[in-house]
């Protein structure tokens, strides 16, 4: 078999059932949003995050994978986290996190405020929102020297007036 990464792939994950049937601790989370797909060796593939636990997660993508092979993911909300590919099915690959996700995680990945990849970041609904009361770079700089400036002008110019 040959993988949208380029390498020749052994055996592709397999299909794993549990002797209770669902092994999860938590609930799953649908959370159908993008995802970042980092393998060694082989350029980022943008991936479909399909659901979410503390534990692990289902990605779709076109790219195959092997039983057991490591991997990272990139999710917004969360960051960059390390995965073992457990099971395929016809809708995409099981994960298993290599830890836990800390608490709160699963609310930061699907707050309303992560945008699909494909978005453009500056016509996303509340753009103008999140501009509002920012500073640039060169008006927080001024903001810091004036604050640092002035209370000791202001003693000098008292020392001034009674020296």
């Amino acid at each position: 078999m040959f993988s949208q990464l380029g390498n020749v792939v052994s055996q592709p994950a397999q299909i794993t059932t549990g002797l209770a049937g669902n092994r999860r601790a938590q609930q799953r989370i649908g959370i159908q949003r993008t995802a970042v797909l980092r393998v060694a060796g082989h350029p980022p593939i943008p991936v479909t995050l399909v659901d979410l636990t503390r534990d692990g997660c289902l990605i779709e993508t076109d790219a195959l994978l092997a039983a057991e092979q490591l991997i990272e993911l990139g999710v917004a909300g969360i960051g960059t986290v390390g995965a073992r590919v457990v099971r395929s099915g016809s809708i995409g690959y099981g994960c298993e996190f290599v830890e836990t996700l800390p608490s709160g995680s699963i609310t930061s990945a699907s707050r309303g405020n992560v945008v699909k990849l494909d978005t453009d970041l500056t016509t996303a609904p509340g753009a103008d929102v999140a501009r509002v009361g920012k500073f640039s770079p060169r008006q927080r700089l001024l903001a810091a020297v004036a604050i640092v400036t002035l209370p000791w002008a202001a003693i000098l110019g008292v020392a001034v007036l009674l020296g």
